[in-house]
């Protein structure tokens, strides 16, 4: 197979791992979410109903700030806590491995267009 094949093949793979990637963490983040309202209704409602998404919206916003500022450490819920750290840490994770695989992937695409 000729290398620009391969390389317009890792770009396609990088971008449909990326976009699934993303969907599974909006999807751990509303069952978050959920769990929140349920079990502290009241700081729930408080943040406006915050909702994770790639949107920009002030529900999101909320969210991001709720678990990026660690906010969930004031709930007094050690298994919810647990939780929200996890999802704090596996968000930070994925952004650094969204960012380093797509450097790969235009470092690839570069060399296809000095190799042409």
């Amino acid at each position: 197979m000729e290398f620009e094949k391969v390389v317009g093949l890792v770009a396609l793979a990088w971008l449909a791992g990326s976009f699934l990637l993303m969907a599974r963490s909006i999807r751990t983040g509303r069952a978050l979410a959920e769990a929140l309202a349920a079990r502290h209704p009241e700081t729930y409602e408080a943040l406006g109903r915050p909702r994770p998404g790639y949107l920009e919206s002030a529900r999101r916003t909320r969210f991001a700030r709720f678990v990026g500022r660690r906010e969930f450490e004031n709930l007094r819920d050690g298994s919810l806590c647990a939780e929200f750290e996890a999802y704090r840490r596996s968000e930070a994770r994925l952004v650094i491995s969204v960012i380093a695989s797509g450097a790969i992937v235009a470092l690839l695409a570069l060399a296809t267009r000095i190799a042409t």
